[in-house]
């Protein structure tokens, strides 16, 4: 698949316009056309502009052999943690006074841009939403059998 054709692709799950993205891109619609019909390619800032518009990463926008169709939120591995007991490691820009790499976090919910979690500061139970970007990994807290 070309970066075209799955400029095309993108664009038509969405349900957009050509006119629609290309003024989100704050580009010419003629401009995407020749990016879709494979005429000229978007350079790297224009193509980083696509790929964030649709919460992808550059690799699944410019690899030839990443399907698409496995961005459907639904099967997204991270689905897999809500209910688990977590420790979370941080990037190091994540700055948040109340949770660090010790703190054991329940996973409530996970977005496409977010994951809320619940844990205890004290006695209180806390929950926040945590950017997904500021998160690098998980370590799932595995239950002993009695």
């Amino acid at each position: 698949m070309t970066l075209g054709q799955k400029i095309i692709e993108l664009r038509k799950k969405k349900g957009l316009t050509q006119e629609y993205l290309a003024e989100k891109l704050k580009i010419s619609r003629q401009t995407l056309s020749n990016w879709e019909n494979n005429i000229t390619s978007p350079d790297i800032v224009q193509a980083k502009n696509i790929a964030s518009f649709f919460e992808i990463s550059l690799d699944d926008l410019t690899d030839n052999h990443i399907e698409l169709k496995c961005k459907d939120q639904s099967n997204h591995l991270l689905n897999h943690l809500v209910g688990k007991e977590c420790f979370i490691s941080f990037d190091d820009e994540f700055i948040d006074a109340t949770m660090n790499y010790n703190t054991q976090f329940k996973i409530i919910e996970i977005g496409s841009r977010f994951v809320k979690v619940q844990y205890q500061l004290k006695k209180e139970t806390m929950i926040k939403l945590i950017d997904i970007d500021m998160i690098l990994g998980f370590k799932v807290v595995l239950k002993e059998n009695k």
